[in-house]
């Protein structure tokens, strides 16, 4: 919800809320587990009411979500030399954080493979979004000042992507 507020307002955001009609009190918190329906009534109404697709706001709430983790969790983040070296560790260190932190959480698998001069990072969940971790990967790049390209390849889905990564810096993993 602070993401919405700041990207369009209360006012916005309120409607918002209503349009999504979510069942129950919606009194949405950083810690508790709702169903992925919940966030795809609350992209689309957001969709409906801005000059954005809901592609679009969910690469935005990624980006946004990873300046969160950097204030939250600056000790994870900074452990790593490289946007390359903290996308490699996604699922074998940042997850199992996660996993240990909330035994209940169902984080995405998130791999990543070299494959020549590119860094191949798939994305898979059985919630619809993949477009918010393109805007995590996006971001990562970009807090670590890399130049970068970030490719979304054809045959995505919303639960399932792949993502091509050329021009990482090439410090350690």
């Amino acid at each position: 919800m602070n993401f919405m507020e700041e990207q369009f307002g209360e006012l916005l955001t309120d409607e918002v809320v209503d349009a999504a009609a979510i069942p129950g009190d919606a009194a949405f918190t950083t810690i508790g587990q709702y169903p992925s329906a919940y966030a795809s009534r609350l992209i689309g109404a957001a969709a409906d009411r801005s000059n954005a697709s809901a592609a679009e706001l969910c690469r935005a709430f990624g980006r946004y979500l990873f300046c969160r983790f950097e204030v939250r969790f600056p000790t994870m983040i900074q452990r790593y030399p490289s946007a390359r070296s903290l996308l490699m560790h996604v699922e074998a260190h940042i997850h199992e954080e996660v996993r240990i932190i909330y035994p209940d959480a169902r984080p995405p698998t998130v791999t990543a493979l070299e494959v020549d001069d590119a860094l191949h990072v798939v994305y898979r969940s059985d919630r619809p979004f993949a477009h918010i971790a393109y805007g995590l990967v996006d971001q990562c790049i970009a807090s670590y000042g890399e130049q970068s390209t970030v490719e979304w390849c054809e045959g995505n889905d919303d639960s399932h992507a792949r993502f091509i990564i050329r021009s990482l810096h090439r410090s350690a993993a």
